[in-house]
């Protein structure tokens, strides 16, 4: 997965993987016949576990604050853990059966994201519709948003003016 983020999908050979691997390239050809077999299989096995450990995802704090930190707090976790599988995902240079996979993840992510602000609204915590709330929280807690407020001027304090602006605007 390293040669796709670092090439790209289009200019990547079988055989710089088989290098990094130091195996044969016909190794690799027995276990994905193509490049893009190999590609989705490498993607869907790590994206399969994000997906996993996004879905288990349940708040433990009581208060909507704590709830509102801890949604925050497990995007950049996750967001750190698998930047390299999610910028090539981002990067829309894939075929689309491996393409769809960024559409799954962010199916999950919308699920937790939903499910934990309604949660809210049924108690009474937020101050915004829940179809609002979900809307503004999907899109301030996407990848591409946490890739420009990570590598741009918030830097390492990003996530805090997420959470400042996601509680300001909700709570």
């Amino acid at each position: 997965m390293r040669e796709v983020a670092r090439r790209g999908y289009a200019d990547l050979r079988v055989s710089d993987v088989a290098r990094r691997a130091h195996v044969a390239a016909r190794t690799v050809y027995l276990h994905a016949p193509t490049k893009e077999r190999l590609v989705e299989t490498a993607l869907r096995r790590r994206a399969a576990a994000l997906i996993g450990r996004i879905d288990r995802w349940r708040p433990r704090g009581e208060s909507a604050d704590a709830v509102l930190g801890e949604l925050i707090a497990m995007h950049e976790r996750e967001y750190r853990a698998e930047s390299v599988l999610l910028e090539t995902l981002v990067d829309g240079a894939l075929p689309r059966r491996v393409a769809a996979l960024l559409r799954e993840l962010d199916s999950v992510r919308l699920g937790i994201i939903n499910r934990t602000l309604s949660d809210l609204a049924r108690r009474g915590a937020l101050r915004a519709r829940a179809a609002d709330a979900v809307s503004l929280a999907h899109a301030l807690l996407s990848y591409p948003t946490w890739r420009t407020a990570l590598t741009g001027p918030g830097g390492r304090r990003a996530p805090r003016l997420i959470y400042s602006a996601l509680r300001t605007a909700l709570l």
